[in-house]
């Protein structure tokens, strides 16, 4: 039928949407000049802009971080002094508590150490209980005899003072470990600028000891990365994780000759927030520009491009045969306009000649695909048998063929099942050759209920079929065997119009295949031939050595 004039119009503006622009075409080359320059520019002043706003962020944030250390730390030096100035005030000649403590290295002359909240560690009376304030400032006290030393292995920020006797002599060293409680009070933030920052207290080896700000507990026994807090990257803040794979920054700032070290940090999204808003702002605007030049170069370059290409696109149709074709005549009626009439009307000359040929090809091709059709039954039968619609000898030899090339390969279980009917020339020539057909017939569909579909059934010759069956061992072929020798046995066939049950059974050779096709066929031959010999009905094995019963 020839194509409706509204479908020949529709055709090439169809045609016009599917059709891809070749990437060496001018339009192209066009739309990817304008897009490379955009995205280079934008690419370009993206890259500074950003680079200059991280910068001036992590300059800020290294600048908050060092205002809120220097006053976080003069807090807690001045806590620091303040212990020291009680320990001393406490301790001084001629208080009750230095007192005591005179008498107590008086009376143990042999003990070399007290510590208070704890026994000597000669087993001696503990130290002398002091001072109420003392006891709030400190976490623990010891009072060494002797020479002064200072307790290095003590996981504390200490402080300690010499025990002066009455006569100007060193009787020991008073040490105390600066209590947590108080460290704590000293983390608390003082002005809005350490908002957001987590103030950590470590000692020499970056153990974290007193933590103050947001989620600080948790952040109590873990160990900081030193190196990298002495040596930030970029001189200025020190990026590194948390136990938990939080992203920080943060810097140090040492306490005193202590060897402790103040920490602040926060999380790296939260000090970079601005510039990461920023930056993606920038990277919106970015984008937003270029799909708008390239919108604007694909525009322009459409309008200009469109009409030569619908006259290039005409005549490459005309050359391949395509009569059916017709250009879009363009908006202005101009010299395009004019050549893209001209083309149109040799087209529409060409037209009525060009549906007579399609017509008789599309006749001609509905003859082909009855051909095929009737070729493609043809086939199926001569693989097929006409009674059973079981595959035939033919069939079943060519198949045998590539599955043993297949198990050749992948050495695979092979198993083949030949099976006979019992007696069925007495059961021709009693009930007939039709009644001996429907026993076919119902012997192929017990088969096929039984058999798996990888399973291939067919009619080898008479009243004997076989059962190739690929990835199968030789256990599930004598399955198999026996589950259709019960079926036939327990099955009771109706044949012939006067509806008369007769009871038939089968005999099953089995064969496994050992590398030698035609010992592979013989074999299940003479186990069908010996199940015969056996009684019949009846399942026999073909072994090496010999037909054995199943």
């Amino acid at each position: 039928m020839p194509p409706r004039e509204s479908e020949i119009a529709a055709g090439p503006r169809a045609e016009s949407k599917r059709r891809r622009v070749p990437l060496n075409s001018v339009s192209t080359r066009i739309i990817l000049c304008v897009f490379s320059s955009t995205l280079l520019t934008a690419l370009i002043v993206s890259w500074l802009s950003v680079g200059a706003i991280h910068a001036d962020v992590r300059r800020r944030t290294a600048a908050r971080a060092e205002d809120v250390l220097d006053r976080q730390a003069a807090t807690i030096e001045e806590s620091h002094a303040s212990a020291f100035a009680r320990l001393s005030a406490a301790s001084a000649i001629g208080s009750d508590w230095h007192r005591a403590l005179e008498a107590a290295l008086d009376a143990q002359p042999g003990t070399r150490r007290w510590d208070w909240r704890g026994g000597a560690d000669t087993g001696s009376p503990a130290l002398p209980e002091p001072p109420a304030d003392v006891v709030a400032r400190f976490d623990r006290l010891a009072l060494h005899r002797g020479t002064p030393r200072t307790v290095s292995s003590e996981a504390c920020l200490s402080t300690g003072i010499d025990l002066i006797r009455s006569d100007s002599s060193v009787a020991g060293h008073l040490e105390g470990c600066v209590g947590n409680e108080s460290l704590y009070d000293a983390l608390q933030p003082t002005s809005a600028d350490a908002r957001g920052w987590r103030l950590l207290v470590a000692d020499r080896d970056g153990r974290i000891a007193v933590a103050g700000g947001i989620r600080a507990n948790a952040r109590i026994g873990e160990i900081l990365p030193m190196p990298d807090l002495f040596h930030p990257a970029d001189g200025t803040l020190a990026r590194y994780d948390d136990a938990q794979g939080t992203d920080l920054v943060g810097t140090l700032r040492p306490l005193g000759r202590s060897g402790w070290h103040l920490v602040a940090e926060t999380e790296h999204a939260r000090a970079f927030a601005p510039a990461i808003a920023i930056t993606n702002q920038i990277f919106i605007v970015d984008v937003c520009i270029i799909l708008l030049f390239s919108v604007l170069a694909y525009k322009i370059t459409l309008a200009i491009m469109q009409p030569i290409e619908a006259l290039s696109r005409g005549a490459q149709r005309i050359a391949e045969g395509h009569v059916d074709y017709e250009i879009p005549m363009p908006a202005n009626d101009d010299e395009l306009g004019l050549l893209t009439g001209t083309f149109n009307g040799m087209m529409r000359k060409l037209r009525s000649s060009q549906l007579e040929i399609e017509n008789d090809r599309v006749r001609l091709h509905e003859k082909n695909e009855e051909l095929q059709r009737a070729n493609e039954i043809l086939a199926q039968l001569s693989i097929t048998d006409g009674l059973t619609k079981l595959h035939n000898h033919r069939y079943f030899q060519d198949h045998l063929t590539r599955e043993i090339k297949r198990v050749s390969r992948t050495h695979a279980p092979l198993s083949l099942i030949l099976l006979d009917i019992d007696d069925f020339k007495l059961l021709n020539d009693t009930h007939g050759h039709a009644a001996g057909d429907e026993v076919l017939v119902a012997l192929a569909a017990i088969m096929n209920d039984s058999a798996r579909e990888s399973d291939l059934i067919a009619r080898y010759g008479g009243e004997e079929f076989v059962i190739l069956m690929p990835n199968t061992d030789l256990a599930g072929a004598v399955h198999l065997a026996e589950k259709i020798r019960m079926t036939v046995e327990s099955t009771r066939l109706i044949i012939g119009d006067n509806m008369k049950p007769i009871d038939i059974t089968i005999s099953l050779g089995v064969a496994l295949f050992n590398g030698n096709r035609r010992e592979f066929f013989v074999e299940a031959d003479k186990a069908l031939y010996a199940a015969k010999e056996n009684g019949k009905n009846c399942v026999i094995i073909a072994r090496s050595e010999g037909a054995e019963i199943a």
